[in-house]
């Protein structure tokens, strides 16, 4: 989400990777693929002012194909380990959220971030076998 959202409010005439670097892990993973990322980038912006469509049509189309809410690993698990206590309020919580993936909903601001750190190598969130 970070990163489309980024994606779709990135300032065309100058496109530049730092303007995303928030969506990356590390400072590593953003250096790993900077010129890479910002040939692309430079690619993209090229081809989208080439195209002619207006700003809010293109915001709309990236909208419409890329869900703003995604059931990640670490929230999943998270909601197992609280029903497990008898907590079900983060299934319930889940289950409305991903109703409506494509749609700004108030109060679900923390659905739309990075993995956290504690998730990193906690089992079922980031570490997954053949039979998970």
């Amino acid at each position: 989400v970070l990163c489309k959202t980024r994606l779709s409010n990135l300032n065309l005439a100058k496109p530049n990777i730092a303007d995303l670097k928030v969506a990356f892990y590390t400072e590593q993973g953003y250096l790993n693929f900077e010129q890479d990322f910002n040939d692309w980038l430079a690619q993209y912006a090229k081809r989208i002012l080439q195209s002619n469509e207006s700003d809010e049509n293109r915001h709309a189309r990236m909208a419409s194909f890329n869900p703003r809410y995604v059931l990640r690993n670490y929230l999943a698990q998270e909601a197992i380990d609280l029903a497990e206590q008898g907590d079900t309020c983060m299934i319930e919580t889940l289950l409305k959220l991903l109703q409506n993936p494509y749609t700004k909903q108030a109060g679900m601001e923390k659905f739309e971030e990075k993995r956290p750190d504690w998730a990193r190598h906690k089992a079922g969130c980031s570490m997954l076998s053949c039979s998970s």
